[in-house]
């Protein structure tokens, strides 16, 4: 099968070791991206890497030709919707001999149904985010606007298929007036980075990560430590994570509870950090609460492997990595039932129904325990390997 693949950002990200897969199955995938290595945002440079073929234009800069339109109309639609729009309409054209185009976004699922107007194309869009879906989502901050839900609507009626990363997201979806014949549900994979070291063993490795972690931190060991993995932005709820913490501190349990994730500063509100900081500290629990900041992607393993418990009491999430990240590691997660990636995770997540920190608060105290067996298995359903013949089967019409 020939696949067109658009994904803006490519390098690094999941997209690009999903299209190493599929290349590696014998497939040949084109990839539509922007780069600031790019030299132009008028003419491609094109190139092949690990056998696939590349198609870039620069990331930020305009097509001369596209200039006028793009400077008029930048206020409703972006600083460059001109030039992505004529230059994804002539990698479609240029390959419209690939049997399915992929399009990672909903946004980039804009341009090309746009372009498939006059250039008719199998395409497929991935969704991995519910802003803006006309879905029964809300939390503050939440982005809201009513044309981007007109044009989210309109895309979704125009792809051939609709991949859903989790069962969260396909209820949104629903809820947002997509038809529910085009979804299929397939996970995202687990990337190569969030595998344990093949050695030291799993336990040495939780033991040395418990040992270095908690020194770094301060917390002391024998301390129930909770954690949390995430950008500090409401809609991950982290309010109730804290509470939890306070709950705790009331019945006497040694508990601390550790963020990491760079702050964000919010309207009206300020730094997002301080702003939790203090709710933990009115409640007496803030010298328990430890704002650890962001964590270089190579070593969240080790931060999440030295936590008893990983807490992800999101309001919408459509996958979580942390949670499959955290059981990767044999740590298991407490998580609200709005966090996408729990169906595949078994005894390694437990799904808490409310906002009740005195349900949470119980909920830690018996904390679930799964097996290696269980561990084995998630990372063989959410291996690349697997996840990618799920894809495959969509991507050529099997499925939904």
């Amino acid at each position: 099968m020939k696949i067109g693949l658009i994904a803006t950002g490519i390098w690094g990200s999941i997209h690009l070791e999903m299209a190493r897969e599929l290349q590696r199955l014998g497939h040949v995938v084109r990839i539509y991206t922007e780069d600031n290595r790019a030299p132009s945002g008028m003419r491609f440079s094109r190139f092949a890497e690990d056998g696939l073929e590349f198609w870039v234009i620069h990331a930020f800069r305009r097509n001369p030709w596209t200039w006028l339109p793009d400077r008029l109309f930048k206020y409703w639609l972006g600083r460059r919707f001109f030039t992505s729009l004529v230059a994804i309409a002539r990698f479609i054209r240029a390959n419209r001999d690939c049997d399915v185009f992929v399009v990672e976004s909903d946004w980039l699922g804009f341009f090309v149904a746009l372009a498939t107007r006059f250039l008719p194309v199998r395409w497929v869009v991935g969704i991995h985010d519910t802003d803006y879906l006309d879905a029964p989502i809300s939390y503050p901050g939440r982005p809201h606007s009513r044309w981007r839900s007109a044009v989210q609507r309109w895309v979704l009626r125009r792809a051939a298929a609709v991949r859903a990363n989790s069962p969260f997201t396909r209820d949104a979806l629903l809820a947002g007036g997509c038809p529910p014949q085009k979804i299929a549900v397939v996970p995202l994979h687990v990337p190569q980075r969030m595998l344990p070291p093949p050695s030291p063993p799993l336990p040495e490795f939780r033991a040395l990560s418990r040992r270095a972690w908690r020194a770094q931190l301060g917390v002391p060991e024998g301390a129930l430590m909770l954690a949390t993995m995430c950008r500090l932005t409401p809609v991950k709820h982290l309010e109730l994570a804290v509470d939890t913490l306070v709950e705790l501190r009331r019945r006497g349990a040694d508990a601390w509870l550790v963020l990491y994730g760079g702050d964000r500063q919010l309207p009206g509100v300020g730094s997002y950090a301080a702003h939790l900081a203090a709710r933990a500290r009115q409640g007496g629990a803030g010298e328990r609460l430890i704002l650890a900041g962001e964590v270089p992607p190579p070593q969240v393993r080790e931060a999440l492997a030295a936590a008893d418990l990983h807490l992800a009491p999101s309001w919408a999430d459509t996958f979580n990595f942390a949670v499959v990240e955290a059981a990767l590691v044999g740590t298991p997660s407490l998580v609200s039932p709005q966090v996408g990636a729990t169906p595949w995770l078994g005894a390694a997540a437990r799904a808490i129904a409310g906002e009740d920190p005195i349900i949470w608060a119980s909920a830690v105290l018996s904390a679930p325990t799964f097996d290696e067996a269980e561990r084995l298995r998630i990372a063989d359903e959410l291996s690349v390997g697997s996840v990618a013949q799920q894809l495959v089967a969509l991507y050529s019409g099997s499925t939904p």
